[in-house]
C-alpha cells in the first residue's frame, strides 16, 4: 500500500457520517466534533494547541485530515426549510428598510 492510500484509509476509519450523529455531518470518528468546525479553525490560522484544548477529544492528526476532507467535500449549502417569520422582510440590497409610522 502507498503512502496515499494509507492516508486515505486512515481518513476513511476517522471522519465518519451517521445520520443519528449531527445529522449526517461528518465528525471525527468517536467524537461529536464536526470536522468542518475542526478545518474552518485550523484555516482561521487559530494555534493548533488552542484548537486542541478546545476540542479535547480529538488528536494532532485529526487537524491534518479535517482539513483535507473539508477541501475535497466542500460544505454544500442547504436551503432553509424554517419558513420566515411573520411579518419579516427579506433584505437583498443589504440596506435595512425604515419602519413606517
Amino acid at each position: 500500500m502507498t503512502t496515499s492510500e494509507d492516508a486515505n484509509t486512515k481518513r476513511d476509519d476517522t471522519i465518519v457520517s451517521d445520520p443519528e450523529t449531527l445529522g449526517d455531518m461528518p465528525v471525527i470518528k468517536g467524537t461529536r466534533v464536526l470536522v468542518y468546525d475542526v478545518a474552518a479553525s485550523v484555516m482561521a490560522s487559530i494555534p493548533q494547541d488552542r484548537i486542541l484544548a478546545a476540542y479535547t477529544t480529538i488528536k494532532e492528526h485529526h487537524l491534518d485530515l479535517a482539513v483535507t476532507y473539508a477541501e475535497a467535500n466542500p460544505l454544500q449549502r442547504r436551503a432553509s426549510r424554517l419558513p420566515p417569520w411573520p411579518g419579516a422582510t427579506l433584505v437583498r440590497s443589504g440596506q435595512i428598510p425604515q419602519r413606517k409610522g
